[in-house]
């Protein structure tokens, strides 16, 4: 009605501002390390596959929420869809490679994955879903069985193909053979 209103928010975190930096002190070097540990990839997918093998490989992990997502993955092994999604993509920026996060569904429940780009292609990559199949792997859009997202919010993921090669065309000779 044309009044004017004041709105205040308090946030409150269960953990304190002291420990909150403790934490993020702790992580650091590891998100330092995982870009280390790429820089001498000179492709997309051995830039992923070798951020997948730094993260996955470093505990036997719990699947948990946690209300320290980073924090919690990489320093205890706990964490859920969406804190690997994000803790990979944050790992994929710092090395220089595309990745976004997905948010959808998987057999009907909330999940998170990435989707990964080498330049030419998007491809689907859901760490858990890989560590249950040991070992890195992606997937196009077709492949993706069981999950569900808002198809218009991500680039497409499907195969390139390949450039069909024309027939040769017969070469006219512009000089007279000579004897």
């Amino acid at each position: 009605n044309g009044q004017s209103r004041i709105v205040e928010i308090s946030f409150a975190y269960q953990t304190s501002r002291e420990s909150l930096k403790q934490m993020k002190m702790q992580v650091q070097p590891i998100f330092n390390a995982a870009t280390l540990y790429v820089a001498s990839a000179s492709q997309e997918r051995q830039k992923f596959s070798q951020l997948y093998s730094f993260l996955m490989e470093r505990f036997e992990y719990s699947l948990e929420t946690s209300i320290t997502p980073s924090y919690s993955l990489l320093c205890h092994g706990v964490g859920d869809s969406k804190t690997f999604a994000m803790v990979y993509s944050t790992m994929c920026r710092r090395a220089d490679v595309e990745c976004r996060i997905v948010s959808g569904t998987k057999n009907g429940e909330a999940w998170y994955w990435n989707l990964l780009s080498d330049g030419e292609s998007w491809y689907h990559m859901d760490l858990l879903k890989c560590n249950q199949a040991d070992g890195f792997c992606w997937h196009y859009d077709a492949e993706m069985t069981n999950y569900v997202w808002d198809y218009a919010q991500y680039p497409a993921s499907v195969p390139v193909e390949p450039p069909v090669p024309s027939e040769p065309s017969e070469t006219v000779p512009t000089t007279a053979p000579t004897a």
